[in-house]
């Protein structure tokens, strides 16, 4: 019998529906076209179209702004005039050139100067949140009709001095009266938690949030938060924290919003997820929730730690996918019954993809239940369309004190990055009423939406570790723990760990103590020696690649004894015992070129005798023994007492 909760809705008319939503862009790109950009937002579109608007925004932002020293920024400000953009007008592009040349004498005069005007370009994007200058902009912003989601810029922080310091700011940002709805992340709410401890750390995320919740809940006009996110590997932990928060009876009544992001697969299954737990709550007496759904826009450092790791990329792996997970995820919540329990925040600037949900929601009566989100200061002329359609617009809101604009730098540049890419709409944004623009977002749009199925995708990352085939190389994969499986996994190995008396036995039964014995073991290496030598390089090789899978198959046995015996964390332990398998099949693969060395002779080594630290009690040792043995050397070993049982 098929759950409630996992029906799919049959998309009726599709066609009908697709035809319906190109003639709602039409009608707002023409709206748009009648009102007036903004001089900040002309800029915008300059720097997105122009051929080096990107580098030199990036360049500027992440060069002349980020440094410490004078002498640095001044440095980069020099370089960075050579991607001054076309569109600038030429006043300012002689200003910046004079700047570059003048800031190799006058770096403390010309470097603030360039920041101050940074900042003044790009105050329609970041607001300035000193409690003088903040209410009058909100205010501002707020005369156009728009609602306001603040956030209080920072990435994830380095400790708990730095956590307490950017809670503290949340909270006095939902404390005043002019701000009604803010966004908090859990990674620049808390300093860095241990990923194994999974329990502990949202435990202690719930504690730290909970003064916000209560502040919202006590608000004489009931305020809300939403729990951003901002990589995979935060995704289940989000969900946790936020479940846990609002299951508690005090906050049974109080409405509060979560993030999903469509370009993880997983956001189906987390969606089915919350619309199940919040339906129970609901039974119970419970506030609705909020979900907002948002394309994800940190693609770079999801490549970088899926590369890093040998891991699966998390994401989807084109955009229209994304665009079709997008809608997937949208159609799923687009049901009377659904919305009662999980209300939608449809957010982005796709004007396709808001004409999409707009019409949907239309015909299955669900308008009343949804709210259009988009970014401050991004295409406000289509925004201002948008608005006047839908009755309403939730705007993200970033802030930020002039004493930590630095802050601001990696939201800046990947919005930049992000809008820049041919990839995103944004691209295209000021450009739909070009033929090749529009056509090319259209073609997307009507793509994605015939790609909709029934189906729940499953999640990119699995427990499973990749294959990698013998007489190959490839690395090793760490253990993910944004898996809940492999979180298992690591559960028992830290309780066994305890008490573990792995690895006791044999290294008492390889200890050597008296002269005669370590004789006896040196001319049975030398002995050996000879014979291993003797064995063609790609029989060595073969051998390798065999220790290569017993290391992994004993992962959790090797993670145990390192935890037991020299204090690693499975942080530490796991990515060694990679390292070491990597070792072995590394090695395996450059022992089978040693038979093929034009006009060379292979003489090896007889015995080599590795003796490695006790701080990297697996990875070293093994690299260094599994060398040698490649070479065609037997080997003594002798780990570091406090490494015994590793060694052994």
């Amino acid at each position: 019998m098929t759950s409630p909760f996992t029906a799919i809705p049959e998309i009726e008319n599709r066609e009908e529906l697709i035809r319906e939503s190109i003639e709602q862009v039409n009608e707002w790109i023409s709206k748009s076209a009648t009102i007036p950009p903004s001089v900040a937002s002309e800029r915008l579109a300059g720097l997105l179209s122009d051929p080096n608007g990107l580098a030199f925004a990036v360049g500027f932002v992440d060069g002349v702004v980020r440094p410490e020293s004078l002498k640095v920024a001044a440095q980069n400000l020099r370089a960075v005039t050579r991607y001054t953009p076309a569109f600038l007008p030429a006043i300012l592009r002689g200003l910046i050139h004079l700047g570059g040349v003048f800031s190799r004498w006058f770096p403390g005069i010309v470097v603030p100067i360039a920041r101050t005007v940074l900042r003044t370009m790009v105050r329609h994007l970041v607001i300035d949140a000193s409690p003088k200058r903040l209410g009058s902009k909100l205010s501002a912003i707020r005369a156009r009709g728009a609602d306001l989601n603040i956030n209080l810029l920072g990435e994830a922080v380095l400790g708990p001095r730095e956590a307490a310091k950017r809670l503290a700011g949340t909270l006095e940002l939902l404390g005043r009266d002019d701000v009604d709805y803010v966004s908090v992340k859990v990674s620049s709410a808390v300093s860095p938690h241990s990923p194994w401890a999974f329990d502990e750390a949202v435990a202690h995320v719930v504690e730290s949030l909970l003064p916000l919740y209560r502040l919202a809940h006590a608000s004489e006009n009931r305020k809300f938060i939403n729990l951003d996110m901002e990589e995979y590997h935060d995704l289940d932990m989000t969900i946790a924290v936020f479940q846990q928060i609002l299951d508690r009876d005090e906050f049974l009544d109080l409405e509060a919003g979560i993030v999903l992001q469509a370009y993880l697969p997983d956001a189906l299954g987390a969606m089915i997820t919350l619309q199940e737990w919040s339906h129970k709550r609901r039974s119970r007496g419970g506030a609705a929730i909020k979900v907002r759904i948002v394309k994800g826009a940190n693609l770079p450092m999801e490549r970088i730690d899926a590369e890093l790791h040998g891991w699966e990329l998390a994401t989807v792996r084109s955009k229209q996918e994304a665009d079709t997970n997008y809608k997937r995820v949208v159609n799923y919540a687009f049901t009377p019954d659904r919305i009662d329990n999980v209300r939608i925040g449809v957010a982005g600037h796709n004007l396709f993809d808001i004409a999409f949900a707009w019409a949907l929601a239309g015909r299955r009566g669900v308008r009343d239940g949804i709210e259009f989100e988009m970014l401050l200061g991004m295409a406000e002329s289509q925004a201002e369309a948008v608005r006047e359609t839908t009755g309403g617009l939730l705007l993200y809101t970033p802030v930020v004190h002039p004493a930590e604009f630095d802050v601001a730098i990696a939201y800046l540049i990947r919005r930049l990055d992000e809008g820049a890419s041919s990839d995103n709409f944004m691209s295209a944004v000021f450009e739909l009423d070009n033929s090749e623009f529009f056509d090319r977002e259209h073609d997307r749009f009507v793509a994605s939406v015939r790609d909709l199925d029934a189906s729940i995708p499953s999640p990119n990352r699995t427990a499973a570790r990749k294959a990698i085939a013998t007489g190959t190389f490839d690395n090793a994969s760490d253990t993910d723990p944004s898996i809940a499986a492999n979180r298992q996994w690591g559960s028992a190995i830290i309780a066994a760990a305890q008490h573990s008396t792995l690895g006791v036995a044999d290294a008492q039964a390889a200890s050597i103590t008296s002269s005669a014995a370590l004789n006896a073991v040196i001319a049975e290496a030398v002995n050996g020696g000879r014979e291993w030598g003797r064995r063609p390089a790609a029989e060595r090789a073969q051998i390798l690649h065999r220790a290569a899978d017993a290391l992994e198959s004993h992962r959790a046995q090797l993670v145990e004894v390192a935890m037991s015996e020299t204090g690693k964390t499975i942080e530490q332990a796991d990515p060694e015992i990679s390292e070491a398998i990597d070792f072995a099949r590394y090695y395996a693969e450059r022992a089978g070129e040693l038979d093929t060395i034009n006009g060379a002779e292979f003489h090896p080594v007889n015995v080599t005798v590795v003796t490695p630290p006790w701080n990297f009690p697996i990875a070293i040792p093994a690299g260094s023994t599994l060398a040698a043995l490649a070479a065609g050397s037997a080997v003594i070993f002798k780990p570091a007492k406090q490494a015994a049982r590793c060694g052994s």
